[in-house]
């Protein structure tokens, strides 16, 4: 069992939805192995460099894989419920492998119910803002919704 912690510097809702924006607005290719570079620094092109990112977390140099991986990311936030999700906020898979473990950023309920906004970076894909149903669309009950540590309310 992994016990939380906070990481990085205190960041504003508003500040982790410009910041996932940045990477939606350069449209981003997804790689585990690659990173991306803007104002906001340099991040590993996955899901969880992506939260990373976009949580205000080290990318490189200080961290040399350029971001957290999922498992980091569940350390740094805490278990929250679906009612409680917020903007920033995540729905997160931490177990498995590197091919299975997923990270998406909560945006707002959808007007259908059931679904929600996110924002995310997956495989063939490149950056991208899309309706989800809840909690994830495949492997749902391995997912749950968590809350950076430091985000400020």
């Amino acid at each position: 069992m992994t016990t939380a912690r906070a990481a990085g510097r205190l960041i504003l809702r508003s500040e982790i939805v410009e910041r996932a924006c940045s990477w939606l607005r350069d449209s981003v290719p997804y790689s585990q192995t690659r990173f991306h570079q803007n104002e906001h620094g340099i991040y590993r092109a996955d899901c969880s460099g992506f939260v990373s990112m976009a949580w205000g977390l080290p990318g490189r140099p200080e961290d040399r894989h350029g971001g957290l991986d999922t498992t980091g990311l569940a350390v740094v936030s805490s278990l929250i419920t679906a009612p409680e999700l917020r903007a920033g906020d995540v729905v997160i898979r931490t177990d498995g492998t590197n091919l299975t473990r997923h990270v998406v950023i909560f945006a707002a309920w959808a007007e259908e119910p059931g679904r929600y906004w996110a924002y995310e970076q997956a495989g063939e894909n490149r950056t991208r803002l899309r309706a989800v149903t809840y909690p994830y669309e495949t492997g749902e009950e391995l997912y749950v919704p968590r809350r950076y540590l430091s985000v400020v309310e």
